[in-house]
């Protein structure tokens, strides 16, 4: 789930009818901002606004399907929603072909045609599709370039840069396997990458919450920051508490900087109810809480089990869930003197997860 809402950005783009037209930008400003913030009767009544003002653009069908998946987040293949989904997506993708087919550097064709791609490709790799996501690569590598070549000409693109000058080399050196296969791929730079992300998270309008949640994501998992992300989980889920996604990220973070007691506030605000999913994240921060900071092993050992069931009803896009309550359970183990289970199950969550972080993380310093 982590590439969700680096693709949800699009829906703002360049060219005259958007970048020129004040009231269209607003409108779809406000679209975005009630789809993150879980209002979606208001989200739903802007999209069909801008739908019918532009029913040639890419932008409403794009944010339609936007709306889906948070709706229902998180979508599966087999939700009945995926459909729709997938398919409003792929209309996005045929009206940014149009623009294309007319004007080759039209900013707007290059950026429906790379993110409604890249949407599609980022819900079937976090659900483990990976073949279904093999036929945009190619063409969302050439535009992902051509996006890095524009970002002078529109800040949004800086975006764009930041991502892939830092994860391109971020990723192979946690992969170093994969370093023949992305030496085939223009080179990046991991310093570049995070000032060109930093400068989109104060100097852009329609990206600056993506570039936010990336900002953190990397912070935590890459460089190891864990305080720097924080503060951006902490501003996301400011602006939107009622977003479960970015509620549960913000925990995350908060559970690892063993900050319980606004952890213990935060879960009291969640809907147990609402979702399975929010009674995952519920299960994940009380089983924490439980084992490091009450030192009750057996409840948090009951959580943590529970919590790894109900990520197990999602598959892989909850993979990450799983991965911190197997890493608990291992030191529960510990604890326990317990070593061969500690083994397995620390085996297990990095089999799930390789974050370092999850693995790393020492009670000791639980406040």
């Amino acid at each position: 789930m982590v590439l969700v809402s680096y693709l949800s950005w699009t829906t703002i783009f360049s060219q005259k009818n958007i970048l020129d037209d004040p009231e269209i930008q607003q409108l779809v400003e406000n679209c975005l901002f009630s789809t993150y913030g879980y209002d979606f009767s208001t989200a739903h009544e802007l999209q069909g606004l801008l739908d019918s003002r532009m029913p040639q653009h890419p932008a409403p069908k794009f944010l339609a399907a936007l709306i889906i998946y948070w709706e229902n987040f998180p979508l599966l293949p087999d939700d009945p929603e995926t459909v729709e989904f997938i398919a409003l997506m792929d209309q996005s993708v045929d009206l940014a072909q149009e623009m294309l087919s007319k004007n080759p550097e039209s900013l707007e064709g290059i950026f429906f045609d790379l993110h409604s791609r890249a949407f599609k490709a980022m819900f079937w790799a976090d659900n483990g599709k990976i073949a279904k996501v093999l036929t945009d690569l190619d063409n969302m590598y050439r535009q992902t370039l051509e996006g890095i070549r524009l970002k002078e000409k529109f800040d949004e693109f800086y975006f764009c840069s930041g991502m892939y000058n830092y994860y391109i080399e971020a990723y192979v050196e946690q992969h170093p396997g994969y370093k023949p296969i992305i030496a085939l791929f223009r080179s990046g730079d991991k310093e570049l990458g995070l000032k060109e992300l930093e400068f989109a998270a104060d100097h852009t309008t329609y990206i600056r919450y993506e570039s936010i949640l990336f900002l953190s994501l990397l912070y935590l998992n890459y460089e190891h920051e864990t305080d720097r992300a924080l503060d951006h989980a902490a501003e996301l889920y400011n602006n939107f508490p009622e977003n479960i996604y970015y509620t549960g990220q913000y925990l995350i973070i908060l559970l690892y900087n063993s900050n319980f007691t606004i952890a213990d506030l935060l879960v009291e605000r969640i809907n147990f109810d609402e979702s399975e999913f929010h009674r995952m994240i519920c299960l994940m921060t009380r089983a924490f809480i439980y084992e490091n900071r009450d030192k009750d092993y057996d409840t948090a050992l009951e959580f943590y089990k529970r919590t790894i069931s109900s990520a197990d009803s999602f598959g892989e896009i909850a993979e990450l869930y799983s991965a911190i309550a197997h890493a608990g359970i291992a030191r529960i183990a510990d604890q326990k003197n317990n070593p061969r289970e500690a083994r397995k199950y620390r085996r297990q969550s990095r089999q799930l997860s390789g974050y370092d972080f999850i693995l790393e993380y020492d009670p000791v310093d639980a406040r």
